[in-house]
């Protein structure tokens, strides 16, 4: 099976998920069904030998739903439709002649003269021709959608309208039937309208690449403009001071200071020189650049970002598949309740028919689940974008949700507590091996590696003008080091532990363990065979707020934590003395680290904090799994639930402040919509009966969840 994404224009609350969850799911071919009603976006797993495209375009438009090959958008970019012109035309039309009839009715009580009787005698006649032009002006809209509920035995909003508008007209009430058909036409504008808002909001939040690339093409003595999708790999691109780079490359020629904040939240600006790499959709500040692209705008870090972010918004936090079965029984219950109301004080107390079938009328106007189906979506997807302004991406409003009650929190040393920048501190070789041997061979083996300490190798060697020696092939041992065939003999390089098994008993590792260990020291061995070449010390400085961070934690009331790390416990302890942390484990296999965490997590909601390469079975265990430093790291990016694009673990504290702040707003969203409802058919059962109040009850319930989740867009303080 493969996934399809199609854009449907009618696609704009939850009601219209039920509706094509009934259509396709369970259905021949189809696997699975993914909704992003901010976008209008569906996607859908199927089978094409069995369901092809055009027939899922068919089956979507017979229940109403215009569906079409998913087309990026890009932000500015509206997604009003000729439908929706044509219904807010109708709406106030429909609006014209209710106040027609409301004029013509207020006619009758004017005082006057003889000479206007022949008026006044027919009035109640234009009012109620005003009137029904109302009303048929709205029931355009709810009437097919009315008979496909009744067809599918699936009641929605629009069925439950419509029942209150012929039990209205029945009672006689003209100015009520009106007034909820208009009010309900209102009310669907307003909706869209407030969901288009909070769309344009979180869109203002990310910004995107630029359109247009000036390309510097042989043959030309100026630069060219090309589209962006046009430009290839490892074309030449000048980017102007105050312009926003428009894809992946690496600086060839010039040196500015650029603004990364779209990707990693970072206001201030970072130098970048020639060799350095700059992402596509940061912006160029001081000085004109140019850049060689190093990938094709489909797959630059913006883009695989924003990708990733989408798929987010596709995917269920629990509170919300919660609310959505509340709101799948809410719905029937309401409506029996609405029966009772109808039948028992009538027929069995003896209390007026007319009153009491008034107030079951209202009662299935509360019936309608939209403010409290969408008081949970808006606001996780509210969160989620402005988490990826701060360079924080979320793979799913669930681990948003498991990030509000983390209790416990273990953190890697390297990169994640330290600066994740080492430096090399001094070179110890054996007996008959040079300086020159031991780093051409240690920066051999590292040459490929991500690690930190093993970039710190190369750049130690580079600037010592040592070259490193010929690598015919190597294999990362994860936890351990690096082994490969250097000038043609196996060579190794690796943790003290590590060495300790390749050098065996007749190594010469314990007395330079003593020598090498000091505090906060990190200690590479180097190998060949069996033979010990030498040592590399390397110091990780502590990273700046760590401290800060780790009190912040405590704050948050997270009990437990625990740093885990691969590193000597001497070099763990150290750490761990700085930041206050008693419970620190050192020389850890990432294998020991699972089971660490899978022990923790018996009685704890654990987060596991870590580079997103050594640390994977780690964060994959853990209730949410965070990766720091993913910009331009590529595994790192796709490797956890949370990714943080730089290096700050103050982000690790600000994201369980403020997934606890949405788990709130979404709580009293939920308080809110089920309070008003109650109290509408509060009203009406002590005789307060209006169906225009229980329409704009919906309404302002459903205006005043996605304002309140709009609240979510901007800075949060300590609570």
């Amino acid at each position: 099976m493969k996934w399809i994404s199609l854009r449907i224009t009618e696609l704009c609350c939850p009601e219209e998920v039920l509706l094509i969850r009934s259509e396709l799911e369970g259905s021949a071919g189809i696997g699975g069904l993914e909704f992003d009603v901010f976008s209008r976006r569906l996607n859908v797993q199927h089978d094409d030998t069995i369901v092809s495209i055009k027939g899922l375009i068919r089956r979507l438009d017979a229940i109403g739903m215009t569906a079409s090959p998913w087309r990026e958008v890009r932000h500015g970019a509206t997604f009003r439709t000729r439908n929706d012109i044509i219904r807010t035309v109708t709406t106030w039309l429909s609006g014209l002649a209710l106040l027609a009839g409301i004029i013509l009715h207020a006619v009758a009580f004017i005082p006057h003269k003889g000479y206007i009787d022949w008026i006044t005698a027919d009035v109640t006649l234009f009012t109620q021709v005003f009137y029904g032009l109302s009303i048929a002006l709205g029931l355009i809209w709810i009437l097919p959608k009315s008979w496909r509920a009744i067809v599918r035995g699936c009641p929605d909003m629009n069925l439950l309208m419509f029942v209150a508008v012929i039990g209205a007209l029945v009672l006689g009430e003209w100015f009520e039937a009106t007034m909820v058909v208009f009010l309900f036409a209102v009310s669907n504008g307003l909706e869209q309208w407030s969901m288009h808002r909070a769309l344009v909001a979180m869109q203002t939040h990310v910004l995107q690449s630029p359109l247009i690339a000036r390309c510097l093409e042989s043959g030309h003595a100026q630069a060219v403009e090309v589209a962006v999708e046009q430009v290839e790999i490892g074309t030449l691109v000048e980017v102007w001071a105050g312009e926003m780079i428009p894809l992946d490359g690496k600086v060839t020629s010039g040196e500015t200071y650029i603004n990364e904040a779209s990707l990693t939240g970072e206001s201030l600006p970072v130098t970048r020189r020639v060799g350095d790499s700059v992402f596509a959709g940061t912006t160029n500040i001081e000085s004109t650049m140019q850049i060689r692209t190093t990938r094709r705008v489909s797959d630059s870090t913006l883009a695989r970002t924003m990708s990733m972010a989408s798929q987010a918004r596709l995917k269920q936090a629990p509170i919300q598949r919660w609310v959505d079965k509340f709101s799948f029984y809410y719905t029937p219950v309401v409506m029996l309740i609405a029966l009772l109301l109808m039948v028992i004080p009538p027929f069995i107390l003896g209390e007026a028919f007319d009153e009491w079938f008034k107030i079951s009328l209202v009662a299935l106007v509360v019936a309608c689940p939209c403010a409290l189906v969408i008081s949970t979506p808006v606001a996780v997807v509210v969160a989620m974008t402005e988490c990826l302004r701060r360079g924080v991406i979320v793979r799913g409003g669930q681990f948003l949700e498991a990030m509000a009650s983390i209790d416990a929190v273990c953190l890697d040393k390297t990169g994640t507590l330290t600066e994740g920048s080492p430096v090399c501190e001094g070179v110890w070789t054996a007996p008959d091996v040079s300086q020159e041997d031991l780093l051409g061979y240690a920066a051999a083996l590292e040459s490929q590696s991500l690690h930190p300490l093993g970039k710190a190798i190369v750049e130690y060697a580079t600037a010592l003008g040592i070259t490193p020696l010929s690598i015919e092939h190597s294999e990362s041992i994860i936890g351990c080091g690096v082994q490969g065939t250097v000038n043609g003999t196996a060579a190794w390089i690796g943790s003290l532990r590590w060495a300790r098994q390749m050098l065996g008993q007749s190594g010469l590792v314990n007395p330079l363990v003593d020598e090498t260990d000091t505090a906060g020291v990190t200690t590479v061995v180097v190998g060949q065979g069996t033979t010990l070449l030498g040592m590399i010390a390397i110091m990780d400085p502590l990273k700046a707020g760590a401290v800060e961070a780790i009190e912040d934690l405590r704050s948050l009331g997270v009990r437990q934590i625990v740093i885990l790390s691969g590193d000597e416990q001497p070099t763990v302890d150290f750490i761990g003395d700085q930041l206050g942390v008693t419970q620190r484990h050192g020389a850890l296999l990432p294998a020991q680290k699972l089971e660490m965490v899978e022990e923790l997590s018996g009685g704890h909601r654990v987060a596991v904090v870590g580079d997103g390469i050594n640390d994977a079975p780690a964060l994959a265990r853990a209730q949410v799994g965070i990766a720091m430093g993913a910009l331009g790291v590529d595994v790192v990016l796709e490797s956890a639930d949370v990714t943080l694009m730089r290096n700050d673990i103050q982000q690790v504290p600000w994201l369980i402040r403020y997934a606890r702040r949405m788990k709130r707003i979404i709580r009293n969203n939920i308080l809110f919509a089920l309070a008003l409802k109650i109290v509408v058919l509060g009203l009406a059962v002590c005789g307060y009966a209006y169906l225009w109040l229980a329409v704009i009850a919906d309404t302002g319930a459903t205006l005043l969840v996605v304002l309140n989740a709009l609240r979510l867009l901007g800075s949060i303080d300590r609570d």
